[in-house]
């Protein structure tokens, strides 16, 4: 019933109940608590009861029972709602089912059979442990479902040992964007167990004493869903869905502790640790560079593999198990890496986080708002996430920035990841282009990356096979809209700059149809591959206003674009220079003719930190940001000469007469606002 660091297990269908007991916060972006459907005319499916108990002993361990009647309301729910799945560990707890059926809208009753159910269960070999889960999972499939049928399962899981020892947490949200005709939770409780609630958006009942135990419940009803708009897109608070929170930790600080028994032993440095350290820094001398080949060495030579099996879902393996397999979660992650840290003489802490979308810890301390763990390393004031993959030392990923976390092991656990400095992603494109009279273009492109990005990068590029080499610039330039085919150059590949944050490759590229419009048009200048942090996505972004914060982000893009003309060819009307200067964004853009044809520069900063961006940030942001669109998408006019007067000038290129708008290509630029996750 807690939160687990690093595990995936099977948990009963999100669609079935629109939350889990294990669910913190409504996720960022376009994402619901509900299915999709939820914002229809009318619900595919009616919660018409939900029915959740726990039972708690002294010891922390819990027993809980769950009843659901779900009732199809649509053909479309008839798949969602055919199937469902519990899941748990059979290391410390047994899980049953105990009634299964369908309800007929006539009123009969169809019991699911014997050889409607799946069990699955995970084993070693030969007697052996399994290495990653010991979950079963128990599928019911139900008969003869039909629109306006009610699915009915109840089920009860007991622990045979509690995951932290005289210990219990959890979190249980309902979803507003779903029905729910009769759904409670009740918790019965030892009187001298320490356990304290948090509730939102439930109506409480008046609380029940039998002798030693004290039973409470809460209710929820919701038989008008909300329907899902731009309104509630970004983060969502904790208190804006109805949820309800049981702990007996005292604080996070005693969260901290409860994870730092058991694991902090494991971070002691072993012989074969210490030897894998010395071997790794070899005689490198500075800290912090020592620092950076350790965590480079776990981030690239440890593979993720979920630790599901008992208590390990909160207790890390032992490192030397860790090293052998070259495989663990990101709680083996972290330990490993303290350790060796330790042994090259560097300090660090493990920390807790929330890997999902929750940016507030809720006021009572629950284990599943920090189920994932990091690193820290204090003489540099510096977190690390060697779990991560393809991100460089001293950086994180984009949605670790501005979260709570808690440090193990530390007289101030509580504290919160900086937001991430918006230089530290940077981009910079040069494009060398030749424009011919019938319309084509050949040219080279070379872009560099510094930050995150860099890393990544590289790393698909040295994972493209031969076959796709040969491909790769023709499938970029059709993205764009245009045909054409080209040569990459992937730049060094080499293995000792694998998490470097600087990167750049290289493309030449020829285009049958740059100029699309015929004899004359125009279009608006972007490179001709799509690329992560161009400087024109801008002219395509949305500047809707957000009504919660969002996920967000700067990041320095520069553009230098050399073009030659080719006789036949002329730019009749360029774009009027503009230049913004704004404590969050500042850009400049240029239109110079020379001798050989045009050349534009143009470059982006824009000074958002990486984190999380408030409404009023957001709202200046956006009055920036479309000065400078507008601008952006100011087009080149062209004119292109007639066969005949070219061939009087011995030009041998042929003009093409071209279909469709030259807009068409800059559209399918993607969508994406500068300072705002999707």
């Amino acid at each position: 019933m807690l939160g687990l660091f690093g595990c995936t297990h099977a948990l009963p269908r999100a669609a079935w109940a629109g939350g889990l007991a294990l669910a913190m916060a409504l996720p960022a972006g376009a994402q619901t608590p509900a299915p999709a459907q939820a914002a229809t005319a009318q619900a595919p499916s009616a919660l018409q009861r939900w029915h959740v108990r726990y039972e708690l002993a002294q010891d922390g361990r819990a027993t809980m029972t769950q009843e659901l009647h779900n009732q199809v309301l649509q053909a479309g729910a008839l798949e969602e709602l055919k199937t469902y799945s519990i899941g748990f560990s059979n290391g410390i707890q047994q899980g049953q089912v105990l009634e299964a059926y369908t309800l007929k809208q006539d009123g009969r009753r169809i019991d699911v059979p014997a050889n409607n159910f799946q069990t699955q269960t995970s084993d070693g070999h030969q007697g052996g442990k399994p290495f990653f889960s010991d979950r079963t999972r128990i599928t019911v499939v139900f008969p003869d479902l039909a629109v306006g049928d009610t699915v009915a399962v109840k089920y009860r899981i007991e622990d045979k040992e509690a995951i932290f020892p005289g210990a219990f947490s959890m979190v249980h949200s309902f979803s507003p964007f779903m029905v729910h005709a009769d759904s409670r939770i009740t918790v019965r409780a030892p009187k001298g167990l320490p356990l304290r609630f948090e509730a939102h958006g439930l109506e409480e009942q008046p609380a029940v004493e039998e002798g030693e135990s004290t039973e409470r419940e809460w209710r929820y009803r919701n038989p008008q869903p909300r329907t899902w708009s731009e309104a509630d897109e970004g983060v969502w608070r904790l208190e804006e869905t109805p949820v309800l929170l049981a702990s007996t930790f005292a604080d996070y600080a005693a969260i901290a502790r409860a994870y730092g028994e058991r694991a902090l032993p494991k971070a002691e440095p072993t012989e074969r640790v210490r030897t894998l350290a010395q071997s790794i820094v070899g005689t490198v001398q500075e800290p912090r560079e020592r620092a950076r080949l350790l965590y480079e060495w776990v981030s690239t030579h440890i593979t993720y593999g979920g630790n599901c099996i008992g208590v390990g879902a909160v207790v890390p393996r032992d490192t030397g198990t860790v090293l052998g397999n070259r495989m663990g979660d990101c709680k083996d992650h972290a330990t490993l890496l303290q350790a060796l840290l330790a042994a090259a003489g560097v300090r660090s802490e493990q920390v807790l986080v929330n890997a999902g979308d929750t940016y507030d810890l809720p006021g009572l301390p629950v284990v599943s708002s920090v189920n994932h763990v990091i690193n820290y390393l204090p003489d540099w004031q510096m977190y690390v996430d060697a779990t991560a993959k393809q991100i460089p030392f001293g950086h994180l990923p984009a949605n670790a920035y501005a979260k709570p976390v808690v440090h193990v092991g530390s007289d101030d656990p509580l504290r919160r990841i900086p937001a991430g400095a918006a230089a530290q992603s940077v981009q910079r494109v040069h494009t060398t282009l030749r424009v011919a009279a019938n319309g084509s273009a050949s040219g080279r492109l070379r872009v560099e990356f510094e930050g995150t990005q860099a890393a990544r990068m590289r790393d698909y590029m040295r994972d493209l096979q031969a076959d796709a080499q040969r491909d790769f610039v023709r499938k970029l330039l059709g993205r764009s809209g245009y045909k054409g085919k080209g040569e990459v150059d992937r730049g060094d590949l080499s293995e000792a700059l694998l998490l470097s944050d600087r990167y750049a490759f290289e493309l030449s590229f020829d285009i049958d149809n740059f100029l699309q419009s015929g004899a004359q048009g125009a279009f608006v200048l972007a490179p001709v591959v799509d690329l992560p942090l161009s400087v024109v996505r801008l002219a395509v972004g949305d500047f809707t206003p957000p009504q919660r914060r969002v996920r967000c982000y700067g990041y320095d893009s520069e553009e230098r674009y050399d073009i030659t003309l080719e006789p036949g060819v002329q730019f009749t009307r360029l774009p009027e220079a503009f230049e913004s200067r704004h404590a969050t964004l500042d850009y400049r853009g240029s239109y110079q003719r020379t001798a050989q044809g045009v050349q534009v520069l143009r470059s982006l900063h824009d000074h958002t930190p990486q984190g999380l961006c408030e409404t009023g940030y957001m709202r200046d942001w956006i009055a920036q940001a479309q000065p400078i669109a507008r601008s952006l998408q100011g087009q080149i006019f062209y004119r292109l000469q007639a066969p005949t007067a070219v061939a009087k000038k011995g030009s041998g290129n042929k003009p093409a007469a071209r279909k469709g708008n030259s807009k068409k290509s800059d559209k399918k630029q993607q969508k994406r606002k500068p300072g705002k996750r999707k």
